[in-house]
Order: C-alpha cells, then sequence, then structure tokens
C-alpha cells in the first residue's frame, strides 16, 4: 500500500477503524496515518491543478495582456495612458509596461505632453488631421 499523500511504500500497517474495520496505515516516509480506501481530504483532482499556458499568460504576461488590450479598442475611444493601463487590469508598476507601450505606435499618438490610445484607425485619422504626432 503506498501512502496517499507522498506516494511513498515505506507504509506499514497501523490497526483498523472501530466503526468501519478498514484497515489503516502509517506512512514512515512523511510521517502521515490515512485509512484504505479513504481518499484523503488534502488530494486535489487532475482537473484543478494547473493552468492551461493561455490562462498563465493572461495572469502574467504584460506584453499578452496590453496586446489584447489594445486588440480591443473601440475605434470611438481614445484613452489617455492612464486609463488604457487601468482598462488592461495591469498594475502601473508591471515590469516593462511603459517599454511594450512604446512599441505599440500604431494605437497612440500624442500631443500637450500626453499620450493617447485608441484603435489604429482613430489614431491614423487623428494624425492625419494634425490632433495627434
Amino acid at each position: 500500500m503506498n501512502c496517499t499523500k507522498c506516494q511513498s511504500d515505506k507504509t506499514f500497517k497501523n490497526g483498523k477503524e472501530a466503526k468501519t474495520g478498514k484497515q489503516k496505515y502509517y506512512c514512515k516516509a512523511c510521517g502521515y496515518n490515512f485509512t484504505d480506501g479513504v481518499v484523503p481530504k488534502h488530494k486535489i483532482s487532475p482537473a484543478k491543478v494547473g493552468m492551461t499556458l493561455e490562462e498563465f499568460r493572461n495572469k502574467h504576461d504584460v506584453e499578452h495582456i496590453i496586446t489584447k488590450t489594445l486588440n480591443k479598442l473601440d475605434k470611438n475611444i481614445v484613452y489617455e495612458k492612464a486609463d488604457l493601463i487601468k482598462l488592461s487590469g495591469l498594475p502601473y508598476s508591471a515590469q516593462g509596461l511603459s517599454t511594450i507601450l512604446e512599441t505599440k505606435g500604431e494605437y497612440f499618438g500624442k500631443t500637450g505632453g500626453k499620450i493617447y490610445y485608441s484603435h489604429p484607425d482613430t489614431i491614423r485619422t487623428l494624425k492625419e488631421q494634425a490632433k495627434l504626432n
């Protein structure tokens, strides 16, 4: 019988449960006591373990998050930089955030010392009208 916690084969019979008569075991490797046929509460089903690559990227990949945010921008709305960052759900302190935003030239323009973000068609139109540089 392998330990249900650490999977070691260094287990020994350790009496029987009084109510059910099921065999109890003790694991010398990790010190865990368990009963044959009883699923331990600490056991996690494989379906709940880990995350997909997409879930990981949506949580930790700043460039991926910014790219997804920019790709969803509406043609009729212009955002200041701070508002775009809020929209992305990233903290202002996210590593590499400013550098990544600076590489997305088709999504932004500047005027009056501020940076504005929008759909590339909107930015292009505003630059043609000399509203943004």
